[in-house]
């Protein structure tokens, strides 16, 4: 199928029709916000939700736990009441040393940047279980490939473009099953967006909404 693209949107490959609804520097309380006009009112099959980089790292956008799942419930609910499948995703790892030329080491306390991580990402793991929905676990897959190293984050947090691969296929993975025709959208913060690659804010390039194409749809699910 020929390629379409326009806005953040493209369609090709495998079918899929994606959208990249990710806005740098964002935070859960902001996805919540924009979530009707970037999610709802493009009426997707499928809505792929990552938030929690700003919330635990980035001080003038932190969000206490409790708020930040919170947040998270209740796009989980806002979309299954449109008829929209959600799909969640843990928080990676970053390079400790790297983060701290750029921000506070006081701001993380003593569990430091990656144990607040994890806090985090054990109460994702728990709400994905106890609402029984999708859970792309980014976190561990990049810890298998060897963590935050220079192959797949250049600033030790955001992605290079085999980042955005693992990325992408952690994500394909967790939204299965798929026939090849459905509407996705990528909702998120600047690892969404796609910063530091080829095709930043769209569905092309090496940013991960575009690599969702280059994955094969089972025939079994057609």
């Amino acid at each position: 199928m020929a390629a379409l693209a326009f806005g953040g949107l493209l369609a090709a490959q495998n079918g899929l029709v994606v959208y990249n609804k990710g806005i740098g520097g964002q935070n859960s309380e902001q996805g919540r916000a924009r979530f009707d006009q970037d999610v709802i009112a493009l009426k997707p099959d499928i809505v792929l939700i990552y938030f929690g980089l700003n919330d635990t790292l980035n001080e003038p956008r932190f969000v206490p736990l409790d708020r930040f799942i919170g947040n998270l419930e209740w796009m989980l609910a806002r979309a299954r009441d449109s008829g929209v499948r959600p799909v969640l995703c843990t928080i990676q790892h970053v390079n400790t040393e790297r983060l701290l030329k750029r921000h506070k080491r006081e701001s993380y306390g003593e569990e430091g940047p990656n144990g607040k991580i994890d806090r985090y990402n054990a109460a994702i793991r728990r709400l994905a279980r106890v609402r029984q929905v999708g859970l792309a676990d980014f976190a561990s897959a990049l810890d298998r490939a060897g963590g935050p190293t220079d192959t797949y984050t250049p600033d030790g947090v955001h992605l290079t473009p085999a980042g955005y691969e693992l990325l992408a296929g952690c994500f394909f993975e967790s939204a299965q099953p798929l026939r090849g025709n459905e509407k996705i959208v990528c909702l998120g913060d600047s690892v969404t967006a796609g910063v530091n690659v080829n095709g930043k804010g769209t569905a092309e390039g090496s940013t991960y909404p575009a690599l969702l194409r280059n994955f094969k749809v089972s025939t079994l699910a057609r």
